[in-house]
């Protein structure tokens, strides 16, 4: 169990240093073709990959932590649960503060993929 926590606490910061580095490549490469960002006080309501891959280079981040993470795998199915804390901005939107997200990963080419990502800004 200790080990499976450890595999998708790895993924949550593999993720969040793609978003620092706003590499558009490595994004690609880790979510799955049918991804989607549903988001409450952040990007947008329902967001596809390819315009999250869009807008990755118009969002400054400064920082990106991950923590709480815990996750379940049923299967090629995994949903992680974490807590974010984001200093970022786009264009004149400050997007700074704490998110509670849930993550669906996909087994994929003998890796996870990231498919859903629902997160919700905290007051």
């Amino acid at each position: 169990m200790a080990a499976r926590a450890a595999e998708f606490e790895a993924l949550e910061a593999e993720w969040a240093g793609i978003v620092e580095r706003r590499d558009a490549e490595a994004a690609r490469a880790f979510l799955a073709d049918d991804f989607v960002l549903s988001s409450t006080g952040g990007v947008g309501p329902s967001v596809p990959k390819d315009e999250w891959l869009a807008a990755l280079d118009e969002i400054d981040t400064r920082s990106l932590v991950p923590r709480e993470v815990d996750a379940r795998v049923f299967g090629d199915v995994a949903v992680v649960s974490a807590r974010l804390r984001w200093d970022a901005t786009l264009r004149d939107q400050d997007l700074t503060g704490d998110y509670a997200v849930t993550d669906v990963f996909t087994r994929g080419d003998d890796r996870w993929l990231a498919s859903w990502r629902i997160s919700v800004r905290l007051p």
